[in-house]
């Protein structure tokens, strides 16, 4: 998954957007439509007329989702008629302006990235929530999926679905080594408890402590990158075992935790041009530790893919590794058919050091009420049901995981993707830095490629500064 790909379908039409949002129809106000050819969408019924409601999506896994959604909410309002469109990703922002334009078929509700939540907003195509059934709040929805949705202090749209790192291990290898490690332990004591001695290491103070004794693969999980390290040196790797641990080295979204609990661009709501922190001394003690271990593990940027990285996972040729959200079902598929046969396990993503905490990224896909709309009403209203009643059967139909929390799903390994999702950072909406993710993904290889970190780091803090100021 490139980050990039995000961003390309809507900054080559960013300058089209800006246009509309000071012209406008007719009367040039942001967030309103008066020209007659939208002035609402009524399907004439039997029993008289109905508002229909155009909700548009761009990923396929979510049609079956939709249409249950769709087809219950109709069931409980009779009077709402409502049709969801899957259309194309490509220039989507510019597709959904050009139909408002039209009046035809225009969407009333869509879904996008929450990155492109500031654009919408100042091109019209996005408005403030009404939040009918007061529940876009801190009980239902985590603060990470809040954040995502406010901009300009204002929600402008609903939570949906969220995509995150997470650290994969595993446990079948790892019970395995916890088992080892026990016996060799408890021999150990059993030889020493004769001289009086137990097993126990030596500690500053001079005085010994008893190393503990794993009862299984949750005493063997890695806290940092250095008990990985530590790991490594004394794992006695099976056959077939090719790395301890491997991920995707080009893509920023399996590389940002390494830095992320000290990049700031935008702010607490990633909308606040005023804040940019990039260049300071934790993050370049963070991308100093991270080109260290290119000599450990020798992973090669331009070679690395992360389809490949998940298949070697799944093949059991590796140990740990950074994965997102998909990965899971495509890990329970693989049970179900037989094609794995091992026990995996979700993590929390190794802090940097003991001293230096780690900060995955996320994407928080939401639901817009277009500014355009003439049923804002009905339209939030739908909105509202379609996200804050997410439940598990969007996971179970579109292998999507719903960002409202407190939600029940029959894998338990699930809640951890939930703690991950609550703990990262989400991608900011500012327009002027929407290259910020490419020229961050670039720092970062050219920095596990040997160039100096501080350097690196120090230039795309001026270079991300100037785009902000200008």
């Amino acid at each position: 998954m490139k980050i990039r790909s995000r961003l390309t379908a809507v900054v080559l039409v960013l300058c089209m957007l800006l246009f509309v949002c000071y012209q406008g129809i007719s009367t040039g106000k942001k967030g309103g439509n008066t020209s007659e050819e939208n002035s609402g969408n009524h399907t004439l019924e039997a029993g008289g007329r109905k508002t229909t409601l155009y909700v548009w999506y761009t990923d396929e896994a979510l049609t079956d989702y939709m249409n249950s959604c769709a087809l219950s909410f109709m069931e409980q309002n009779a009077e709402i008629r409502v049709v969801p469109t899957l259309v194309s990703a490509v220039e989507y922002l510019e597709n959904i302006n050009d139909a408002s334009m039209r009046g035809e078929a225009a969407p009333d509700v869509y879904l996008v990235t929450n990155d492109c939540l500031e654009k919408a907003y100042m091109a019209g195509l996005a408005t403030p929530i009404t939040d009918p059934e007061s529940l876009v709040t801190e009980e239902v929805f985590p603060d990470t999926a809040l954040k995502a949705v406010s901009c300009d202090g204002q929600r402008i749209a609903y939570p949906f679905y969220y995509e995150t790192s997470l650290f994969l291990y595993n446990r079948t290898y790892l019970d395995t080594m916890a088992a080892t490690k026990a016996e060799a332990l408890k021999a150990q004591s059993e030889a020493q408890s004769g001289e009086g001695d137990s097993t126990n290491a030596q500690t500053e103070e001079g005085q010994t402590q008893e190393e503990p004794i794993p009862t299984g693969a949750d005493d063997l999980i890695p806290a940092t990158m250095d008990d990985i390290l530590s790991l490594a040196d004394a794992y006695d790797a099976p056959e077939g075992v090719e790395a301890i641990l491997k991920w995707d080295v080009s893509d920023i979204f399996y590389n940002y935790f390494f830095a992320g609990n000290y990049l700031n661009v935008g702010g607490e709501a990633g909308d606040d041009a005023s804040v940019v922190d990039i260049y300071n001394t934790q993050s370049v003690a963070c991308m100093q530790l991270y080109q260290s271990l290119n000599q450990f593990f020798s992973i090669e940027a331009k070679e690395s893919s992360y389809d490949q990285v998940l298949q070697e996972f799944m093949e059991g040729k590796t140990l740990f590794t950074v994965a997102t959200t998909d990965a899971i079902a495509k890990l329970e598929q693989a049970k179900s058919d037989g094609t794995i046969q091992w026990e995996y396990g979700i993590a929390t993503l190794p802090d940097v050091s003991s001293e230096l905490k780690s900060r995955g990224l996320s994407v928080t896909n939401t639901a817009v009420i277009n500014g355009y709309s003439q049923q804002k009403e009905q339209a939030n209203a739908f909105a509202s049901y379609l996200t804050c009643h997410a439940d598990s059967t969007l996971y179970e139909r579109a292998g999507k995981l719903a960002s409202a929390k407190n939600v029940s799903y029959s894998n338990p390994k699930l809640r951890f993707a939930m703690a991950a999702y609550e703990k990262s950072a989400s991608l900011p909406k500012i327009m002027e830095a929407s290259n910020f993710w490419v020229q961050l993904e670039v720092a970062y290889t050219g920095i596990w490629q040997g160039e100096d970190a501080d350097t690196v780091m120090k230039n795309l803090d001026e270079q991300i500064r100037g785009q902000l100021a200008e």
